[in-house]
């Protein structure tokens, strides 16, 4: 039997798979992500390809307008050649950690409108692993979660990436004494409160990112 080639129709109207609006990806600006390679976003809710699963993000590819990867590619090889620009950029990275999905979907599209560039995770291991491999300069943690919980994830970053700056955030234990023990027994940066009050947030971050550059 001979297998038949089938036409890839091009596809420029997706369906963002966080708010579930149709987008033209021609029209679409580009994300901000570090570890993969950039996606248009969604122009209602800033969700990109890059959150997606790795089939997805294929396919989308593999069906992409011939002009949008070309776009892609200037875009990226634009990026690579804005030295000093890109240095200022990596001095705004923040890895959110979360084990609620919904958490880091709002922190990271509010986090990205204040202009940091964002990358998530839902555990403590696997934060550890991207701190290890992206170098973000802030960790924005849960203070409880499966695995290896927040404070647990501060004092391992401390001991091995000690210029990394950790925030934690919880909406369990805001008295003073879990605050000195955020900061005198796991060394964290700051502590938050939750629910996060974003203005405060900004503030404690670009605070952060000052005194790391």
């Amino acid at each position: 039997m001979v297998a038949l080639d089938v036409p890839v129709i091009p596809r420029r109207i997706v369906h963002c798979a966080a708010c579930r609006s149709a987008f033209d990806t021609m029209q679409a600006g580009w994300c901000t992500c570090v570890t993969k390679i950039i996606s248009p976003t969604c122009p209602k809710c800033g969700y990109c390809l890059c959150k997606a699963p790795a089939k997805a993000s294929r396919d989308f590819w593999f069906s992409a307008p011939q002009e949008l990867v070309e776009r892609r590619r200037f875009e990226e090889e634009r990026r690579a050649q804005r030295g000093p620009e890109l240095v200022a950029q990596d001095a705004k990275k923040v890895l959110i950690v979360d084990d609620d999905e919904e958490i880091r979907f709002i922190a990271d599209y509010a986090l990205r409108d204040m202009g940091f560039v964002t990358m998530t995770a839902s555990n403590g291991e696997e934060a550890l692993q991207c701190v290890a491999s992206e170098r973000p300069n802030i960790v924005l943690t849960d203070a409880f979660m499966p695995k290896m919980d927040g404070r647990e994830l501060c004092k391992q970053i401390k001991i091995h990436h000690p210029r990394v700056k950790v925030v934690v955030m919880t909406s369990l234990y805001t008295s003073p004494r879990y605050r000195t023990e955020a900061y005198r027994v796991f060394h964290a940066d700051d502590y938050l409160a939750k629910p996060i009050d974003f203005a405060k947030l900004e503030s404690t971050l670009k605070r952060l990112t000052e005194v790391h550059a």
